[in-house]
């Protein structure tokens, strides 16, 4: 086990939180992402409001992790807990999980509000990489334990986008020729928002399951995770892959596949 870094009192635009010394924030108003300097362990808080389907904490754990696409593959053990004021039920929960073919260990606590018609649900996750998570097990949880809401406006982006964009399309068939051009607007406003927290998972993702994400252009430009021990990665069209960190290497020169250069992914 290693000793506890030193924790500020830290209030971002949507969370408050104990930050680690020398650990990186990602935050919007659905997710906050604390990583750790060496990239092995991490703090995720997700939350979801106006889910119109009843969860247990446990379901919605499972869902998630699968939101931000970490396969959670056990559980080892989990237990109700008192829940805060207003929520109906809280669990928490000490799991595996994978992202790619990086394996993860943590504890999760997740709170689930129901009524009036819908199911509001959040989780809080203390992990690190499985060779790692011993190192962290006894203090991370506590840490991540402080995890707040800084303000009304924590986890309500998703349902206000959802409620205004229903809104546009009913007056939209109502008023179809005043209201398109503002409809469309909307709908390019949402669809950017949306595309921004999806790079911001997928940045988060990359950084805790130490993962590369490039693309094969024998293969369609398909995504192939890799390891990140290596800067530059060829591929021919046998799909054989060869990494290196030598920007000046060419596996072409004194060669006799047909190698080309594998390009980062982007989102």
């Amino acid at each position: 086990m290693t000793t506890q870094p030193e924790v500020q009192p830290h209030t971002g635009n949507f969370f408050r939180f104990l930050l680690p010394q020398g650990w990186t924030i990602q935050e919007n108003s659905n997710m906050l992402c604390l990583n750790s300097p060496d990239q092995q362990a991490a703090i995720m808080t997700v939350g979801l409001v106006g889910l119109f389907q009843p969860l247990r904490p446990d379901q919605f754990l499972a869902y998630a992790l699968q939101m931000q696409s970490m396969q959670l593959t056990a559980i080892h053990s989990g237990y109700p807990v008192q829940p805060p004021p207003g929520v109906t039920t809280s669990g928490v929960f000490e799991l595996t999980y994978s992202i790619g073919p990086t394996v993860c260990h943590g504890m999760a606590v997740s709170h689930v509000t129901i009524g009036y018609g819908q199911c509001n649900a959040s989780i809080t996750l203390a992990a690190a990489q499985a060779q790692s998570w011993p190192a962290y097990r006894e203090w991370l949880p506590t840490v991540a334990s402080q995890v707040a809401p800084a303000g009304s406006q924590t986890f309500m982006a998703g349902a206000l986008a959802r409620q205004n964009l229903d809104n546009s399309i009913a007056l939209g068939e109502k008023f179809r020729e005043v209201n398109d051009y503002g409809r469309r607007r909307w709908d390019e406003v949402v669809e950017d928002r949306w595309r921004s927290d999806d790079r911001n998972n997928f940045a988060f993702r990359e950084a805790l399951g130490n993962v590369d994400t490039r693309v094969n252009p024998y293969d369609g430009n398909r995504p192939v995770e890799l390891s990140t021990q290596h800067s530059y990665y060829w591929v021919n069209r046998q799909g054989e892959i060869r990494g290196t960190n030598d920007p000046n290497y060419d596996p072409r020169v004194g060669g006799t596949g047909d190698w080309t250069p594998m390009p980062r992914y982007q989102r």
